[in-house]
């Protein structure tokens, strides 16, 4: 064999080695290409299914629920005793004037009464009752049906805050003023850059006997409904934490102002029933 063969024969067995090096490199790549492709249409996959299940609604949409996602194993639908604690609480905020007290509340099962009285109270004008969850929830269905009052000064709201504490994000799923007794608002807080942002909507109802006040909280979105009509949806600022329920009738305060003399003590606000279907629920960080 004469040197020139040899060259070529070293140069061709050089060009091989380069193009099987490219091949299992470029091999590898696309094998990981791939594997991110499916694993994106995986989750996305997922995602549209909760959102489907979660609309649906329904006692029972927790059933086909075959994900690969941690969902609770049983359809969760609140219906024992022991899902709302009163709260025995003097300390309030934005300027309210109110005492909670344990002994303005009432609860029976899924029916709460809380009534607001003008007693004094440990220096407090007004007494007043607030309720919390005794479970923390995350994305799901959640519905009211109220009855209200009105007059100046009267604050009665359903809402969320942090299960691991602190004041943002806060979701109100119902609020309303007694001087404006028949405009409900639906409102998310939160924080952006660590500044702080919301987002909401009002909405004035007709003059009935009692409502149906609901949220349905999606990772991406959530949207407020008023006797199963939808009346706003956000995409702004949505929570993906454990949050628990705030239900309350505070007096007075930077919003609603103080009653005057055409406000009727007592006064109450009553939840009559309720329907709490999360995806994810569990108990209450101490």
């Amino acid at each position: 064999m004469d040197k020139n063969t040899s060259k070529k024969i070293i140069l061709i067995l050089f060009s091989l080695s380069i193009f099987f090096i490219c091949f299992v490199v470029l091999n590898s790549n696309l094998r990981k290409l791939r594997n991110e492709y499916f694993k994106k249409q995986t989750i996305e996959t997922n995602n549209s299914r909760l959102a489907s299940l979660i609309d649906s609604k329904t006692d029972n949409y927790f059933e086909n629920k075959k994900l690969n996602l941690s969902l609770k194993k049983e359809n969760e639908i609140e219906k024992t005793l022991n899902n709302w604690i009163s709260i025995e609480r003097k300390d309030s905020y934005n300027n309210e004037l109110q005492y909670y007290s344990k002994d303005n509340v009432v609860i029976n099962g899924d029916i709460i009464e809380i009534t607001s009285k003008n007693d004094i109270k440990e220096n407090k004008k007004y007494t007043s009752g607030l309720v919390e969850s005794t479970s923390a929830y995350k994305y799901g269905y959640f519905e009211f049906t109220i009855t209200i009052s009105e007059g100046k000064g009267i604050f009665p709201a359903i809402w969320f805050l942090p299960n691991k504490g602190g004041s943002f994000p806060e979701i109100d799923l119902f609020e309303m003023i007694g001087s404006e007794p028949y405009i409900f608002y639906g409102v998310i807080h939160f924080k952006e850059n660590n500044i702080q942002n919301s987002d909401y909507c009002a909405y004035e109802v007709a003059v009935k006997d009692q409502y149906t006040v609901s949220l349905q909280w999606y990772p991406q979105s959530i949207t407020w409904y008023i006797d199963d009509k939808e009346i706003y949806t956000t995409t702004q600022g949505i929570p993906d934490e454990y949050m628990f329920i705030l239900i309350n009738q505070a007096i007075g305060g930077n919003w609603p102002g103080s009653p005057d003399d055409t406000t009727v003590f007592p006064n109450q606000f009553k939840i009559l029933s309720s329907r709490i279907e999360p995806v994810f629920k569990k108990g209450r960080d101490s």
